[in-house]
């Protein structure tokens, strides 16, 4: 697997598959006090939802797709398909 960062605030993880990207990018994100992902698959935006909702608590997080949206009040973080992701958070 392999960092680049282009800017500060935009890196690229580049690798084959299971080799721990999307876990790295969780990983990174939770260590921020908010933030979102999008994911190709609704079945990846849910299966990270649940992960992410383990480690952060149910109130915290939102699942938003095409199919499903659970948003609690005010969340911090944005699991979510790319076409669903909000623009204006």
């Amino acid at each position: 697997m392999r960092m680049i960062a282009e800017r500060p605030r935009l890196v690229a993880v580049l690798g084959p598959t299971n080799t721990g990207k999307t876990y790295l990018a969780i990983d990174r994100m939770l260590a921020h006090g908010s933030g979102m992902i999008g994911f190709p698959l609704r079945l990846l935006a849910r299966e990270n939802y649940d992960r992410v909702v383990r480690l952060k608590g149910r109130s915290r997080v939102a699942l938003v797709t095409g199919e499903e949206k659970i948003l609690p009040a005010n969340p911090d973080y944005f699991v979510c398909t790319v076409e669903s992701m909000p623009v204006d958070r």
